[in-house]
């Protein structure tokens, strides 16, 4: 009887023990003194004890340990845990009142956002450092743990994006721009790396949405306007293509690469009289278009190059037809050799321009000019 009662009353003792209140300062305390170990015992104990489950303080201070576990040796799940419990102390607590302090040394307030700011700040200066050492996939996810624990401030995961690109993961970098977006970024900047990841991974559709998505912002601009067209007759939508196109030109008419852009258009559509109006107009906004003169010039020497395959499957017989076509070539020639020699005052090292000019002047017996452009073709291939 008497081991039954001392057996009776160990087991009181243990029930007792069991049903203590956990003191939440003491695992504070225990984390200030590098104690993580016991910190974490104690207020873990803490969030499923009925009398501090649902103090806003149990929370609060479990937010700063598991962040402290996570910094200190980046604990599996201990970031999630930080935050979690930081949330659930705004929800216990919405004003704060009960864990606002003020830190004495500094003067400043203690509270959920000072120490989520704090935490935040220790990832953004470790992706810094480690950006300055270029250990630039590191600074990624740096940056984007940053961005985890405070989604308000862009800033990180932009510079995340940036160090994802710089570390050659384009695929990360693309998926950080866009995380960014989402957040309520709108730099056209930001819009025009992921058109360019888009097209770069020939992905045209996601390319296509993204400039949709840039001129829900900016609705003039002309580039959004000369990419989604661009884009358009990349996925055969000439139609839709040309509407815009037309829409773009009506709010801008002076824009030379819009009226240009609309003459190639044209001509892809087999409207080659449409295109050579749409390429005059552009030379007549700017006169130095290299585009619109080059198509332009292109055009007419193509008109004559089908005469003088006409001329060609000539029978030696046929003198008179010879001499009619020759005349009619030389026309052509005449017309376009005012075209090429502009593109050449343009760029006198494009290989094209010379190898056409050469061939205009022979065939116009202009002899010196035609060896001057042979040199400089000799000089440009060696």
């Amino acid at each position: 009887m008497r081991t039954f009662l001392t057996l009776m009353l160990a087991a009181i003792c243990v029930v007792g023990y069991a049903q203590k209140k956990p003191k939440i300062n003491q695992a504070l305390t225990a984390m200030e003194e590098g104690k993580l170990a016991e910190a974490k015992s104690i207020i873990d104990a803490a969030i499923a004890h009925e009398k501090t489950m649902n103090d806003p303080k149990t929370w609060f201070y479990r937010g700063q340990i598991y962040a402290s576990l996570d910094t200190s040796s980046r604990e599996p799940g201990a970031l999630e845990e930080a935050l979690r419990s930081f949330d659930k102390t705004l929800e216990l607590d919405p004003e704060q009142k009960s864990v606002n302090s003020v830190d004495f040394t500094t003067g400043q307030i203690v509270n959920v956002d000072s120490k989520k700011q704090g935490y935040y700040a220790y990832y953004y200066n470790e992706a810094i450092i480690a950006y300055n050492k270029e250990s630039f996939e590191s600074a990624a996810d740096n940056f984007e743990t940053a961005f985890y624990i405070y989604p308000s401030d862009t800033n990180a995961i932009i510079n995340a994006a940036y160090a994802s690109s710089a570390a050659g993961d384009a695929d990360r970098a693309n998926k950080n721009f866009m995380k960014s977006y989402e957040a309520g970024v709108k730099d056209k900047s930001i819009f025009l790396q992921m058109y360019n990841y888009s097209v770069k991974a020939e992905k045209y559709e996601d390319a296509l949405q993204v400039i949709k998505n840039g001129k829900e912002i900016y609705p003039n601009d002309i580039d959004f306007a000369k990419f989604e067209i661009n884009l358009l007759i990349q996925l055969e939508r000439v139609d839709e293509a040309k509407e815009g196109l037309e829409k773009a030109i009506a709010a801008s008419p002076d824009n030379a690469d819009l009226l240009f852009s609309l003459g190639v258009l044209k001509e892809e559509t087999g409207d080659a009289e449409g295109a050579m109006e749409s390429y005059e107009k552009a030379i007549a906004v700017d006169p130095d278009h290299y585009n619109a003169n080059f198509n332009k010039g292109v055009t007419i020497f193509n008109d004559a190059n089908e005469l003088i395959k006409e001329r060609n499957a000539l029978s030696y017989k046929e003198t008179a037809k010879y001499d009619e076509l020759t005349k009619k070539i030389n026309v052509q020639l005449e017309k376009a050799l005012p075209l090429w020699e502009k593109l050449y005052s343009l760029n006198s090292t494009e290989e094209t321009v010379l190898e056409t000019l050469s061939y205009i002047y022979v065939s116009l017996k202009m002899n010196d000019k035609a060896e001057k452009m042979q040199d400089e073709l000799d000089a440009l291939r060696n």
